[in-house]
């Protein structure tokens, strides 16, 4: 071909790819931010998206074979020495192959299958995979000793696996990727997973400082962060001549995944696993990866979708935290092997102080450290990092980063002391990691300093923003008129800190829901509406009250204190309920009072959770940017015609402050009523326990579940649920606690009887329904659940397409025609009042699903 042709026609190409690539990006960029966008858009997207990633993964893959590995051989050697050191002074022994009669055997591969089978809940259809993925589930319940001798024969012998899928779940503001494992190796990966966890767990492989831990929910762990800061050794006392200061130092792992280095890691994990699972385990992880036509060989970096992958995380993340702590601070953190400490508390004073890093967690890839300083140390740092990094023009406190969610005067003040210190303590850890390995990064980091003129104490830790204020009567008042002591604060959303020895409370946290927690909400809530075109009534109710319960019960109390969720929580309410009303083809609000949304599911309602019908509290617009000035006045969310007060959600959740006060309390009344029916001889019963049962975190009943005893062997389950996104097609609101091991951290009984009361109680619920036509004598017969679905029955037959997609109107014109006096009523303000013919019905205005479902009871 002609030089010439061959270039136009490369040129196209290129043109044509510029354009495709171009217009995913633009199109991504308005779905990131919020505009409307069209169903078929965002899916389209989501596959060019993936295809992009793919190509530059790719690359990726090929530019580290081609130029790797990255790891030089002195730091391998360097973390590899660390590591052994570290092993070593923890005595710790290695775990072996599960041997051939093991016996806890049955426990863990029980253990395994039921963790795999979570995914299958409630679906009624399943495609192949998944039907053959649930075969093979129970297959290995039902023969325990073939499958678990399989398992052992694949762990020992097989180094090749099945290609991988990848696809990607969209959460609107980022992707993640889900990897698609062949099943009987899912199981293989399972059972390994269940028995490292347990093996590791017993021999103390983790220190304390390894989050997320299967004691505590997320917002516990927060709290006993805040407690530990407040219990340190005179952590508070910064007053103006001794120049110390308290540092809080929270950043991210970069790239802690992709960066994985196979050869490294295997040898890493042989330090702690029999060689055949080390081996097992690294070939895993290289693999083929494929997404429709493209496919390469994952040849670094960890694939995350593994079910071990939790593991292996938590114990490269180990390794990592040597590398930024140093093994002796490290082993002083975790305390004697023979007792280790307790999370965030030393053996004793001396070693608490000894040393500035004073605490230190790191939540999978996200590391906080706190440090105290002496006027010196931190002089002499500060000094080490100007002399790296000359600030001649003070622009250090230029593209500081500071939380702007809070107002100007509980912000960190810029001043060039802490700021240079800020930016000399992030220099230095960051000094710590190779970057061939992870490193930090500025603009992912926060660095909050506490000293005489800053008086908070800044960060946020899995999604609540928080700050502590302490109450020291030195404070400095902002305009520097004199000292004037910091007031207690009685709020919702303000947990108050004691000292463990004193027992005062000598600090205050204030909470907020993090800006990007309450934008995957939003998100949330964004993909809900949109995946619900064709579906029933009730189940984008449902899909909202689960929303909403999970956002409630995980954040509590930090919601009053974000204005910006209330009227999030206001608007989605409102959007939930007009989709329902334009599936009726009316937005009228006379046709659509309260009780139709929020009346239970007995009675015929959709039964709606409510967070919208709240007084958002305003503060004056122009200082509340500058400083906390309470709350000036309210303005109403929801509001509508009848003046029903419709209970709060909120309301009805315990806060998390009185949940953790009041753990504390049953639990050690719980060990001393154990202590004395020892002694008296006898067991504990129902009623020694009675007022405690469904009190505690963990609840006091899970210590009574019939499945306690394999239970017990469920190690690192709360960062293997977690970790449950990457192999699960599947948003789940609850990843941060499971109801067998936590217990039910929520009750909504009150507040249902509370709506009936708020609605008028059954009898006035019934006067907006048909009930009066059905001519029953009582209501008490009358409730309709799963039980009456003629469409529950026919879902599993042979069904078209057409016939399918028409099941889901059923409910939707039961709902209508129960509610039809409420739906179709006289005072419509636009609409012609039309009789239908053969019948001595009016219709006002046109409901089309109404009218089908009247004229057939005439027919």
């Amino acid at each position: 071909m002609p030089a010439p042709i061959e270039n136009m026609i490369l040129r196209y190409v290129k043109a044509k790819a510029d354009w495709w690539t171009n217009i995913a990006h633009y199109n991504r960029e308005r779905i990131k931010r919020g505009g409307t966008v069209d169903k078929t858009v965002v899916k389209k997207n989501l596959g060019r998206l993936t295809r992009l990633w793919l190509k530059a993964e790719q690359e990726r893959q090929h530019n580290y074979l081609k130029d790797g590995p990255y790891v030089s051989a002195e730091e391998a050697v360097a973390i590899y020495t660390t590591a052994v050191h570290w092993l070593e002074s923890r005595k710790f022994t290695p775990i072996p192959f599960p041997p051939l009669s093991y016996k806890h055997d049955t426990k863990l591969l029980i253990l395994a299958l039921e963790r795999l089978k979570e995914g299958f809940g409630l679906q009624v259809r399943l495609n192949s995979a998944a039907r053959e993925e649930l075969g093979l589930i129970e297959q290995a319940y039902d023969n325990p000793h073939e499958a678990l001798s399989r398992i052992k024969r694949h762990l020992l012998t097989m180094r090749t696996f099945k290609e991988v899928g990848i696809e990607f779940m969209d959460m609107y503001s980022h992707l993640s990727p889900v990897y698609n494992i062949e099943p009987l190796e899912k199981i293989t990966d399972a059972y390994l997973d269940q028995y490292l966890w347990y093996e590791a767990d017993k021999r103390h492989l983790f220190p304390n400082w390894i989050k997320p831990a299967d004691s505590e929910p997320p917002p516990l762990l927060v709290y006993k962060w805040c407690q530990g800061v407040n219990n340190l050794e005179e952590v508070w006392d910064v007053d103006d001549g001794s120049g110390d200061s308290v540092v809080m130092m929270q950043s991210q792992l970069e790239k802690m995944y992709e960066k994985v280095d196979l050869t490294l890691l295997n040898r890493l994990l042989r330090l702690i696993v029999d060689h055949n699972i080390a081996d097992y385990m690294t070939a895993k992880n290289n693999v083929s990866v494929s997404y429709k036509d493209m496919m390469h060989t994952n040849s670094y970096g960890l694939v995350r979708g593994l079910q071990f992958s939790s593991f292996i995380t938590q114990y490269y993340g180990l390794v990592l935290d040597l590398l930024v702590l140093g093994l002796t601070r490290a082993s002083e953190l975790a305390g004697p092997p023979q007792r280790p400490n307790e999370y965030l508390t030393f053996a004793d004073v001396e070693t608490e102080v000894s040393h500035p890093i004073r605490l230190y967690t790191r939540y999978m890839d996200k590391v906080y450290m706190l440090f105290k300083f002496d006027g010196e140390e931190s002089k002499d740092l500060i000094q080490r990092y100007l002399i790296e990094h000359p600030d001649p023009n003070n622009e250090n406190a230029v593209g500081y980063r500071n939380k702007t969610c809070w107002p100007r005067d509980c912000r960190m003040r810029l001043l060039k002391r802490d700021v240079n210190l800020g930016r000399a303590i992030f220099w230095d850890i960051k000094n710590r990691l190779p970057r061939s390995i992870t490193t930090l990064d500025w603009d992912n980091s926060f660095v909050s300093v506490y000293s005489a003129d800053n008086p908070n104490l800044l960060f946020d830790m899995v999604g609540f923003e928080v700050r502590i204020r302490p109450l020291r009567s030195t404070a400095k008042s902002v305009m520097g008129g004199g000292a004037t002591p910091t007031q207690t604060v009685h709020k919702d959303g303000v947990w108050n800190l004691q000292n463990e020895t004193t027992k005062e409370v000598t600090a205050q946290a204030h909470l907020r829901v993090e800006e990007e927690a309450v934008q995957a909400f939003d998100n949330r809530i964004r993909q809900i509406l949109m995946s619900s075109g064709a579906t029933t009534f009730t189940k984008i109710a449902n899909k909202w009250n689960t929303a909403l319960i999970g956002l409630m019960t995980y954040y509590r109390e930090a919601v009053l204190n974000t204005q910006e969720l209330l009227d999030l929580l206001v608007k989605n309410e409102n959007k939930i309920q007009t989709r329902i009303k334009i599936g009726l083809n009316s937005k009228m609000p006379s046709r659509f009072p309260p009780v139709v949304f929020y009346c239970p599911k007995e009675l015929g309602g959709l039964g709606m959770l409510s967070m919208g019908h709240v007084l958002i509290p305003q503060s004056d617009l122009r200082y509340s940017k500058q400083t906390d000035t309470g709350v000036t006045h309210f303005r109403a969310g929801l509001s509508h015609d009848a003046d029903q007060l419709i209970p709060n959600l909120f309301r009805y959740l315990q806060p998390w402050e009185s949940e953790f006060v009041d753990s504390q309390r049953v639990w050690a009344e719980y060990a001393l009523k154990r202590q004395e029916a020892n002694a008296q001889n006898r067991r504990l019963t129902l009623e020694d326990l009675e007022d405690s049962w469904d009190r505690g975190i963990p609840r006091i009943n899970t210590l009574f579940s019939k499945d306690r005893h394999t239970l017990a062997y469920d190690r690192g389950w709360r960062v293997r649920t977690i970790f449950k996104q990457y192999q699960v097609l599947r948003v789940n609101p609850f990843w941060w606690t499971h109801q067998r091991h936590d217990g039910k951290l929520w009750n909504l009984n009150a507040y249902r009887t509370d709506m009936i009361q708020a609605l008028g109680g059954v009898e006035g619920i019934l006067e907006h329904t048909l009930f009066k036509g059905t001519y029953f004598p009582t209501w008490e017969g009358l409730f309709w659940e799963k039980a009456s679905g003629f469409e529950e029955s026919m879902k599993f037959k042979k069904l078209t397409n057409a016939q399918r997609s028409g099941l889901t109107q059923i409910p939707n014109r039961r709902f209508t025609l129960w509610w039809s006096p409420t739906i179709n009523r006289a005072n419509v303000y636009v609409g012609f009042q039309v009789q239908l013919d053969l019948t001595g019905i009016f219709m006002h205005g046109k409901i089309p699903t109404l009218k089908i479902s009247l004229i057939q009871i005439f027919r």
